[in-house]
């Protein structure tokens, strides 16, 4: 009885004619912890592969540092085998109007070198635009682990909703 109220929207289609459609497996998203996420939020939002309409864009999922303020706090993703980068793209939480996050005051990204945190070498510049995909561009690092230190500004929390990765080949 309870089949009666189901409604499927779509059937997959198996096999190669114009009606077939390849299933692709959703994104995994990246080994990833963090200093603080707040218990709603989740670290997996970092990596999904969804880029949001705007800053305060709620309808996708995001990950914040609420309720810290003012702190210097981090998020990292950890490969399973040493990788090549040499650029970041993050898209910051901004949810001003309506809410206590807003862009970092600064931040700044880290890889592990020899078991210690350093700064990529030669970044563009941090930015911390609303509304975008801010890029950084380095000298290529090869590592295991890649750290976003963010300094949060005085009275506000904040958050990203997509952390992006290119090794620039």
């Amino acid at each position: 009885m309870g089949c009666a109220r189901l409604r499927i929207s779509a059937f997959p289609t198996i096999g190669t004619g114009s009606d077939a459609h390849k299933w692709k497996e959703p994104p995994k998203p990246l080994p990833t912890s963090a200093s603080h996420c707040w218990g709603a939020d989740t670290v997996a939002a970092l990596s999904d592969k969804l880029l949001p309409e705007r800053s305060d864009d709620g309808s996708i999922p995001r990950f914040t540092w609420w309720d810290h303020k003012g702190t210097t706090e981090w998020v990292q993703y950890d490969f399973e085998q040493p990788r090549k980068v040499s650029r970041v793209g993050v898209y910051w939480f901004d949810d001003t109007g309506r809410g206590g996050c807003r862009v970092p005051k600064s931040w700044r990204l880290l890889y592990r070198n020899d078991g210690k945190w350093q700064e990529v070498p030669n970044p563009t510049g941090y930015g911390i635009a609303e509304d975008k995909l801010n890029s950084v561009k380095f000298d290529p690092v090869r590592t295991k682990s890649l750290r976003i230190e963010a300094k949060l500004q005085p009275d506000f929390s904040g958050g990203i909703l997509e952390w992006t990765l290119d090794s620039g080949r």
